[in-house]
């Protein structure tokens, strides 16, 4: 994926647009989904552009995604910084709470086809709770907290519309009273899973010869074990995923094959985060 510079709006100062788009980026980079641009490539682009003789190229549609799609991009991302102010309340002792309004949004195209395929818009002011999160005795405390923010926004971004699903693997999982304890998921290093990443387990069910799929618990990666394998905790639907497990077991080769239990990544998401969602 290639980050193209921001879009900023007029009133957001170059330093903290700079930090918003760099936070974008460590954040992309921390979900390990995506490999963004290396010096390598940046190199690469730049000396393609000066071949082509001005830096024009890049703002031609075409001619920017031929030379990003000979570097291997296969996305490229384009942002625009709304807004990013700091808003000041005097307290009942006397002292200043400053708080950061910011409000940014990410697009992303696919470069062969330049098709958008997800754009979402971010403010820190959704959700009840978020001045407080973001509040601070400074200006650039307030920024920063703000800044802190965009790594969530991020992931859920990525989740929500570059879903990474895989399945149970139906052996080698611990049972603790016709209870799933932990078991084992077909998705390891090389997919960038983390230690705490969670899923929705999701089981199979045949409606009218089609199979259709529920949720009907949740995992936690508790150990990376190798490029294609991860070991998780079930948090939730201990019970269901035992029944799940051993409706499988029962079923022929083939309907196994047609009907596996599948696993479905969800952002992770706080306790604040859950009373957001309940309107609380």
């Amino acid at each position: 994926m290639y980050v193209n510079d921001f879009e900023t709006a007029s009133g957001v100062s170059s330093s903290n647009a700079a930090s918003i788009r760099q936070a974008v980026i460590d954040a992309i980079n921390k979900t390990q989904r995506f490999e963004l641009a290396t010096s390598d490539m940046e190199s690469a682009l730049s000396q393609e552009i000066e071949r082509r003789s001005t830096e024009a190229a890049m703002h031609d549609a075409a001619t920017r995604n031929e030379i990003l799609m000979s570097a291997g991009c296969k996305y490229v991302m384009s942002g625009n910084i709304i807004k990013c102010s700091v808003e000041s309340t005097r307290l009942d002792d006397g002292s200043l709470s400053y708080s950061c309004v910011m409000s940014y949004s990410i697009t992303v195209a696919e470069v062969a086809t330049s098709t958008t395929v997800a754009t979402q818009k971010f403010d820190s002011n959704d959700g009840i709770f978020s001045g407080a999160l973001s509040s601070a005795t400074s200006p650039e405390g307030a920024i920063a907290n703000a800044v802190k923010r965009i790594e969530k926004d991020i992931e859920g971004f990525i989740i929500e519309y570059f879903p990474l699903d895989g399945i149970v693997i139906p052996m080698d999982y611990e049972v603790k009273k016709d209870k799933i304890i932990s078991c084992y998921i077909n998705l390891g290093s090389s997919q960038g899973i983390k230690t705490g990443d969670i899923f929705a387990i999701l089981a199979p069910k045949v409606v009218i010869g089609q199979v259709t799929y529920n949720e009907i618990g949740r995992l936690k990666v508790d150990a990376v074990v190798s490029e294609a394998i991860s070991l998780c905790k079930v948090t939730k639907g201990h019970k269901d995923l035992f029944s799940a497990i051993e409706n499988f077991a029962s079923l022929d080769e083939a309907s196994q094959s047609q009907q596996p239990i599948k696993i479905k990544a969800v952002a992770k998401t706080d306790i604040l985060g859950e009373m957001d969602k309940l309107g609380l």
